[in-house]
């Protein structure tokens, strides 16, 4: 299975300008945890509930003047639509991720996440042991 079968298109992205506030907003808006980093159609990072906790609140910055672009993941691992989902839970395992976004021709088209694979994974061995290994490196 391609990841363009299963990937979320269209992703919830916020402007390198915005501040961190914003992005929480967003944030909570839609229900996710993370938010993409673009200008226009180009990928620029990537933001976590996590990162605003530590890297702005945790850090007494102001989250209403904190632009994104300063704590941003600045060039995000990402996948290609056409990668087979085993590829990509291999992917998401080495490197203790939960979401990649999807690039195509340097133009962000999507994200795809562990729990997307998860609901795949039920009949695929090699993705189970993937994202398991995943799930063991975020608990060190």
């Amino acid at each position: 299975m391609k990841v363009s079968e299963i990937m979320t298109e269209n992703p919830v992205t916020v402007d390198p300008e915005s501040t961190a506030k914003d992005a929480a907003k967003i944030m909570k808006e839609e229900n996710l945890g993370t938010v993409l980093v673009a200008e226009g159609a180009r990928l620029e990072g990537i933001v976590t509930d996590r990162q605003i906790a530590i890297k702005v609140v945790a850090s007494e910055k102001d989250p209403k003047v904190t632009r994104v672009s300063e704590f941003m993941t600045k060039d995000p691992i990402t996948v290609s639509p056409d990668m087979e989902i085993e590829e990509v839970s291999r992917i998401i395992g080495d490197n203790g991720i939960r979401r990649v976004p999807v690039v195509q021709s340097e133009r962000l088209i999507g994200i795809i996440s562990a729990a997307d694979i998860a609901d795949h994974a039920r009949d695929c061995n090699i993705c189970i042991e993937n994202l398991l290994n995943e799930v063991a490196k975020a608990g060190r």
